[in-house]
């Protein structure tokens, strides 16, 4: 970034949690301007504080309180220079990747492309050095794309665990195995969540694909990136020194924070 000069960036599911929490950390950044807000059909075309129904803490931000919320089109977000993307699973896929395809640089929130090859799963304190794959990424589209890619980050219990782990295997070389119980608040589990019925009082001690997110994520993000037999980067799973790990999720009446 130059000095001095703020980047324009969108948001795509603007309206749900995860587009709500980005928009409520990129409104105040140093770094960032809020240019683009996207969200479905049925809000397109609306001010933002209309289109959406706001579950944060803090107020709406100002400065986007009467922002037209656009469709999630990449033509919507000319004048971005970054989206990020809080859309559902369901969606999230070829959207991201149309707006990677229109030379945009796509940070995800989504699951969707966490297990492609050329795509890193970033937890910065960590694995900084997996953008690398960034220009292979970029040199597998054809014709090669020059700035559009896609970086995803972790699932939320997974990248609290990594952080710890990779401190220990600095300090004391590498981790044989490691067994994580966590427990999880309901808001991890988007809006309207988990049935007041099911959870008050109550812990439930299975979140559907949660665990082995967080198994094969953990040796995603803790491994290095190697060169393959035909010449290629390829992230190597922590194949040098393996790893097992073990995780139990559990849904606990928190509203907010995992443990």
């Amino acid at each position: 970034m130059h000095e001095g000069r703020k980047i324009n960036v969108g948001v795509l599911g603007a309206t749900g949690t995860v587009g709500q929490r980005f928009i409520a950390l990129l409104s105040e950044h140093p770094f960032f301007v809020l240019h683009a807000l996207g969200a479905s059909q049925r809000s397109a075309g609306k001010p933002y504080a209309r289109a959406v129904t706001w579950k944060q803490t803090k107020y709406i931000p100002a400065v986007v309180r009467e922002v037209v919320v656009q469709e999630c089109k990449p033509e919507c977000f000319r004048g971005c220079e970054i989206v990020f993307s809080g859309l559902d699973a369901d969606v999230a896929g070829p959207i991201e990747e149309a707006f990677r395809r229109a030379e945009f640089a796509v940070f995800s929130n989504a699951k969707n492309h966490r297990r492609d090859p050329n795509v890193p799963l970033i937890v910065p304190l960590v694995n900084a050095s997996h953008f690398s794959m960034i220009p292979q990424q970029r040199s597998l589209h054809n014709p090669p794309l020059q700035k559009g890619f896609i970086v995803t980050n972790a699932n939320c219990s997974t990248t609290g665990v990594v952080i710890p782990l990779a401190a220990l295997e600095k300090a004391f070389g590498p981790i044989e195995s490691c067994m994580i119980t966590t427990m999880q608040a309901i808001s991890g589990a988007g809006y309207p969540g988990v049935p007041s019925l099911d959870i008050i009082d109550n812990i439930v001690p299975y979140i559907g694909g949660e665990e082995e997110k967080m198994e094969w994520e953990t040796l995603k993000i803790l491994g290095g990136v190697s060169e393959g037999e035909d010449g290629r980067k390829i992230f190597d799973m922590h194949a040098r020194q393996p790893l097992r790990v073990s995780a139990q999720c559990n849904r606990v009446p928190v509203i907010e924070g995992h443990t």
